[in-house]
């Protein structure tokens, strides 16, 4: 019992996890601050488990970002009510084990990386289970168990229709609750995200020359252009075109 809250927080916290992506209306969306290509690539630069985001995730970053969201929500889920706590903490304790080799691998010292942390405190679950705690699973067991003695064989037969009712049965009977709440928030969570606006404008050579997003005085607009700019390069504008917090975005040729 003394792991109970442990269990509760990486429940809670990986169905939030699940829903804080899908419900960012940046997350699928090419060019935001939060696109899941965007952090793939940076996550995957220089990092040990680099590999793995540049052969499975990044070339479908989109299906990616929304599979992982997804699996959070239901690992988040199963965990929470205790029906296949194991498989799921080993599955969790992968994904974390991955963003640990990925997203988090530059943080120094290592402590400081959140996924490090996540990883260990998965490993009693993997381990021994929802064992001794409030759990769907215990339930199940003993209702098999009852019938097994009630009617003196593995299997019992229902009241109602006579169907052999098995331990397999009722963890397929009760897997399906969860996996529908998934469905179901993660369809919530899509709904509410809203449409995207981005917070940052566009600046080119044109853009700046006409003075757009603060009229940038002549003679900078002037030296900008007449300033070389290198083969391949992109001309930005002059950097005072934009007001205090804002950002430009551009497009690489090369990319």
């Amino acid at each position: 019992m003394a792991l109970l809250p442990l269990r509760i927080f990486l429940g809670v916290t990986f169905v939030y996890a699940g829903i804080q992506k899908l419900s960012d209306p940046g997350f699928l969306h090419h060019g935001a601050a939060t696109y899941i290509g965007t952090q793939l690539n940076g996550f995957a630069n220089g990092t040990p488990g680099g590999f793995l985001l540049k052969t499975f995730a990044i070339p479908h970053a989109e299906l990616a970002g929304v599979g992982v969201a997804l699996l959070e929500i239901a690992i988040g889920l199963l965990v929470l009510v205790g029906l296949f706590t194991r498989a799921a903490a080993a599955v969790g304790l992968a994904l974390n084990l991955v963003l640990f080799l990925t997203a988090s691998w530059k943080a120094s010292p290592y402590f400081l990386g959140p996924d490090i942390v996540f990883v260990f405190a998965w490993v009693p679950f993997v381990l021994a289970g929802a064992d001794g705690q409030p759990a769907v699973a215990h339930v199940i067991e003993n209702r098999t168990r009852r019938g097994a003695r009630r009617y003196g064989a593995e299997r019992s037969r229902s009241r109602a229709g006579g169907e052999t009712v098995t331990r397999r049965r009722l963890l397929g009977q009760a897997a399906g609750a969860p996996g529908a709440a998934t469905l179901g928030i993660a369809g919530i969570s899509a709904l509410v995200k809203g449409s995207y606006h981005s917070h940052s404008h566009v600046l080119g050579a044109k853009a700046a020359g006409n003075g757009a997003h603060g009229a940038a005085p002549a003679r900078h607009v002037k030296a900008a252009h007449s300033a070389r700019v290198p083969s391949g390069a992109v001309r930005l504008g002059p950097s005072n075109a934009l007001s205090p917090g804002q950002g430009a975005t551009y497009r690489d040729p090369a990319d």
